[in-house]
Protein backbone atom coordinates (compact mmCIF):
# COMPACT_ATOMS: atom_id res chain seq x y z
CA UNK A 1 0.00 0.00 0.00
CA UNK A 2 1.93 3.05 -1.07
CA UNK A 3 0.34 6.38 -0.74
CA UNK A 4 3.98 6.86 -0.12
CA UNK A 5 2.21 8.26 2.69
CA UNK A 6 -1.20 6.71 2.44
CA UNK A 7 -1.99 3.59 0.41
CA UNK A 8 -0.64 2.74 -3.15
CA UNK A 9 2.02 5.40 -3.90
CA UNK A 10 1.57 9.03 -2.99
CA UNK A 11 4.78 10.99 -3.52
CA UNK A 12 5.07 14.24 -1.63
CA UNK A 13 8.68 15.10 -0.90
CA UNK A 14 11.82 13.10 -1.63
CA UNK A 15 10.22 9.70 -1.93
CA UNK A 16 7.33 10.05 0.52
CA UNK A 17 4.28 7.96 -0.33
CA UNK A 18 0.91 7.37 1.35
CA UNK A 19 0.57 3.62 0.98
CA UNK A 20 1.87 0.72 -1.09
CA UNK A 21 -0.81 -1.70 -2.14
CA UNK A 22 -0.29 -5.02 -3.85
CA UNK A 23 -1.34 -5.11 -7.46
CA UNK A 24 -4.06 -7.69 -6.72
CA UNK A 25 -5.81 -5.53 -4.10
CA UNK A 26 -9.53 -5.02 -4.64
CA UNK A 27 -10.18 -2.42 -7.33
CA UNK A 28 -13.06 0.09 -7.51
CA UNK A 29 -16.53 -0.98 -8.64
CA UNK A 30 -19.41 1.03 -10.15
CA UNK A 31 -21.21 0.73 -6.80
CA UNK A 32 -18.55 2.72 -4.92
CA UNK A 33 -19.79 5.95 -3.35
CA UNK A 34 -17.19 8.59 -2.44
CA UNK A 35 -18.10 10.09 0.93
CA UNK A 36 -15.16 12.49 1.25
CA UNK A 37 -11.77 13.16 -0.35
CA UNK A 38 -8.48 14.24 1.28
CA UNK A 39 -5.24 15.54 -0.25
CA UNK A 40 -1.78 15.96 1.36
CA UNK A 41 -1.25 19.30 3.06
CA UNK A 42 1.54 21.73 2.18
CA UNK A 43 3.64 21.23 5.34
CA UNK A 44 4.32 18.26 7.60
CA UNK A 45 5.52 18.30 11.20
CA UNK A 46 8.56 16.43 12.51
CA UNK A 47 7.41 15.09 15.89
CA UNK A 48 10.50 13.02 16.78
CA UNK A 49 13.98 12.29 15.48
CA UNK A 50 16.05 10.27 17.92
CA UNK A 51 18.33 7.29 18.39
CA UNK A 52 16.71 4.75 20.71
CA UNK A 53 19.02 2.54 22.79
CA UNK A 54 18.54 0.19 25.72
CA UNK A 55 19.53 3.05 28.04
CA UNK A 56 17.29 5.76 26.59
CA UNK A 57 16.95 8.14 23.64
CA UNK A 58 19.59 10.40 22.05
CA UNK A 59 18.25 13.62 20.49
CA UNK A 60 21.44 15.64 19.89
CA UNK A 61 21.40 16.71 16.19
CA UNK A 62 25.16 16.33 15.74
CA UNK A 63 25.14 12.78 17.09
CA UNK A 64 22.13 11.89 14.97
CA UNK A 65 23.76 13.29 11.83
CA UNK A 66 26.91 11.31 12.54
CA UNK A 67 24.82 8.15 12.99
CA UNK A 68 23.08 8.82 9.66
CA UNK A 69 26.39 9.43 7.87
CA UNK A 70 27.84 6.15 9.14
CA UNK A 71 24.88 3.79 9.07
CA UNK A 72 22.07 4.90 6.74
CA UNK A 73 21.99 3.96 3.07
CA UNK A 74 22.78 6.76 0.63
CA UNK A 75 19.33 6.74 -0.98
CA UNK A 76 17.58 7.01 2.40
CA UNK A 77 19.65 9.83 3.97
CA UNK A 78 17.58 12.62 2.41
CA UNK A 79 14.47 11.29 4.18
CA UNK A 80 15.80 12.24 7.63
CA UNK A 81 15.22 15.89 8.59
CA UNK A 82 17.91 16.71 11.16
CA UNK A 83 17.33 19.97 13.02
CA UNK A 84 13.99 20.63 11.32
CA UNK A 85 10.55 20.90 12.94
CA UNK A 86 8.52 21.33 9.74
CA UNK A 87 9.09 20.19 6.16
CA UNK A 88 7.41 21.52 3.00
CA UNK A 89 5.42 19.00 0.96
CA UNK A 90 5.41 19.09 -2.83
CA UNK A 91 1.97 19.46 -4.42
CA UNK A 92 0.29 16.21 -5.46
CA UNK A 93 -2.91 15.09 -7.14
CA UNK A 94 -2.97 11.80 -5.23
CA UNK A 95 -5.94 11.47 -2.91
CA UNK A 96 -7.39 9.45 -0.06
CA UNK A 97 -11.10 8.80 -0.64
CA UNK A 98 -13.44 7.47 2.00
CA UNK A 99 -16.02 5.14 0.47
CA UNK A 100 -19.27 3.51 1.54
CA UNK A 101 -19.20 0.17 3.37
CA UNK A 102 -16.17 0.98 5.58
CA UNK A 103 -13.62 1.31 2.80
CA UNK A 104 -11.08 3.78 1.44
CA UNK A 105 -9.58 4.25 -2.00
CA UNK A 106 -6.14 5.56 -2.84
CA UNK A 107 -5.11 6.03 -6.46
CA UNK A 108 -7.63 3.51 -7.77
CA UNK A 109 -7.13 0.81 -5.12
CA UNK A 110 -9.70 -0.05 -2.46
CA UNK A 111 -8.81 -1.03 1.10
CA UNK A 112 -10.83 -1.95 4.17
CA UNK A 113 -11.24 0.10 7.35
CA UNK A 114 -10.67 -2.59 9.99
CA UNK A 115 -10.72 -0.69 13.26
CA UNK A 116 -10.85 2.60 15.14
CA UNK A 117 -9.32 3.03 18.58
CA UNK A 118 -8.74 6.28 20.42
CA UNK A 119 -7.29 8.61 17.77
CA UNK A 120 -6.18 5.91 15.30
CA UNK A 121 -8.10 4.47 12.36
CA UNK A 122 -6.70 1.28 10.79
CA UNK A 123 -6.82 0.59 7.05
CA UNK A 124 -5.98 -2.92 5.79
CA UNK A 125 -5.16 -4.38 2.40
CA UNK A 126 -7.58 -6.97 1.04
CA UNK A 127 -4.80 -9.19 -0.29
CA UNK A 128 -2.29 -11.10 1.86
CA UNK A 129 1.50 -10.73 1.95
CA UNK A 130 3.99 -13.53 2.76
CA UNK A 131 5.18 -13.40 6.37
CA UNK A 132 8.76 -12.03 6.41
CA UNK A 133 11.77 -14.19 7.19
CA UNK A 134 14.74 -12.44 8.82
CA UNK A 135 18.28 -13.75 8.30
CA UNK A 136 20.07 -11.27 10.61
CA UNK A 137 19.63 -9.67 14.02
CA UNK A 138 19.21 -6.32 12.25
CA UNK A 139 16.37 -7.60 10.11
CA UNK A 140 14.58 -9.11 13.10
CA UNK A 141 14.83 -5.86 15.09
CA UNK A 142 13.83 -3.79 12.06
CA UNK A 143 10.62 -5.80 11.81
CA UNK A 144 9.64 -4.79 15.35
CA UNK A 145 10.19 -1.02 15.04
CA UNK A 146 6.72 -0.17 13.60
CA UNK A 147 3.65 -0.68 15.75
CA UNK A 148 1.65 -2.16 12.87
CA UNK A 149 3.61 -4.96 11.23
CA UNK A 150 3.56 -8.67 10.44
CA UNK A 151 4.03 -9.29 14.19
CA UNK A 152 1.05 -7.18 15.23
CA UNK A 153 -1.10 -9.21 12.82
CA UNK A 154 0.52 -12.54 13.86
CA UNK A 155 2.32 -12.16 17.25
CA UNK A 156 3.55 -15.77 17.34
CA UNK A 157 5.17 -15.42 13.89
CA UNK A 158 3.69 -18.75 12.89
CA UNK A 159 1.66 -17.44 9.96
CA UNK A 160 2.40 -18.02 6.30
CA UNK A 161 0.83 -14.69 5.32
CA UNK A 162 -0.58 -11.52 6.87
CA UNK A 163 -2.60 -8.51 5.77
CA UNK A 164 -0.71 -5.22 5.81
CA UNK A 165 -2.34 -2.58 8.00
CA UNK A 166 -1.75 1.16 8.02
CA UNK A 167 -2.82 3.72 10.66
CA UNK A 168 -4.40 7.12 10.12
CA UNK A 169 -4.36 9.66 12.94
CA UNK A 170 -7.68 11.33 13.66
CA UNK A 171 -8.04 14.71 15.35
CA UNK A 172 -11.62 15.91 15.34
CA UNK A 173 -12.63 16.14 11.68
CA UNK A 174 -8.98 16.18 10.59
CA UNK A 175 -6.78 13.29 9.44
CA UNK A 176 -3.00 12.86 9.43
CA UNK A 177 -0.75 10.26 7.85
CA UNK A 178 1.94 9.18 10.37
CA UNK A 179 5.26 8.73 8.56
CA UNK A 180 7.92 6.51 10.09
CA UNK A 181 11.48 6.42 8.75
CA UNK A 182 13.99 4.22 10.57
CA UNK A 183 17.27 2.33 10.58
CA UNK A 184 18.78 -0.26 12.92
CA UNK A 185 22.28 -1.09 14.13
CA UNK A 186 23.19 -4.16 16.24
CA UNK A 187 26.52 -5.68 17.24
CA UNK A 188 26.42 -7.69 14.01
CA UNK A 189 25.11 -5.38 11.29
CA UNK A 190 23.31 -2.24 10.16
CA UNK A 191 20.19 -1.97 8.01
CA UNK A 192 17.81 0.74 6.78
CA UNK A 193 14.12 0.11 6.16
CA UNK A 194 13.45 -0.24 2.44
CA UNK A 195 10.11 1.58 2.58
CA UNK A 196 11.00 5.10 3.69
CA UNK A 197 8.93 6.58 5.00
CA UNK A 198 6.39 3.97 6.01
CA UNK A 199 2.85 4.83 7.02
CA UNK A 200 3.20 3.70 10.61
CA UNK A 201 3.75 4.57 14.26
CA UNK A 202 6.69 3.72 16.53
CA UNK A 203 6.14 0.48 18.44
CA UNK A 204 5.44 1.53 22.08
CA UNK A 205 7.23 -1.64 23.25
CA UNK A 206 10.40 -0.94 21.25
CA UNK A 207 12.50 -0.01 24.31
CA UNK A 208 11.91 -3.40 25.93
CA UNK A 209 13.11 -5.20 22.78
CA UNK A 210 16.54 -3.53 22.67
CA UNK A 211 19.72 -5.28 23.79
CA UNK A 212 23.14 -3.85 24.64
CA UNK A 213 24.69 -2.62 21.40
CA UNK A 214 21.35 -2.04 19.66
CA UNK A 215 20.59 1.40 18.25
CA UNK A 216 17.42 2.36 16.38
CA UNK A 217 17.22 5.63 14.49
CA UNK A 218 13.55 6.66 14.34
CA UNK A 219 11.88 9.66 12.76
CA UNK A 220 8.16 10.26 13.24
CA UNK A 221 6.44 12.87 11.05
CA UNK A 222 2.77 13.86 10.78
CA UNK A 223 1.43 14.74 7.32
CA UNK A 224 -1.91 16.59 7.40
CA UNK A 225 -4.58 15.41 4.98
CA UNK A 226 -6.76 18.26 3.78
CA UNK A 227 -10.42 17.62 3.00
CA UNK A 228 -11.60 18.66 -0.43
CA UNK A 229 -14.32 21.30 -0.25
CA UNK A 230 -16.82 21.13 -3.11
Amino acid sequence: MKFKILIPVLVVTTGIVLYSCSKDTQTPTPDDTVLSTYYPGSTMEVKELSIRTKNGAVTDPALIQDFINRNVTTEAKANFFVGMSTVPVASSTQALKFLNNNRVNVNGVNMEITGTKDSVQLVTEYTSTPFPVYATSCGALLGHVPQYSAFSDCPDANCATYRKTYPLIMSGANYYAPLLTYAVVTKDCAITATEVPAINIINPDLQSLLNEGDSVLVQYVKLPLTKKVD
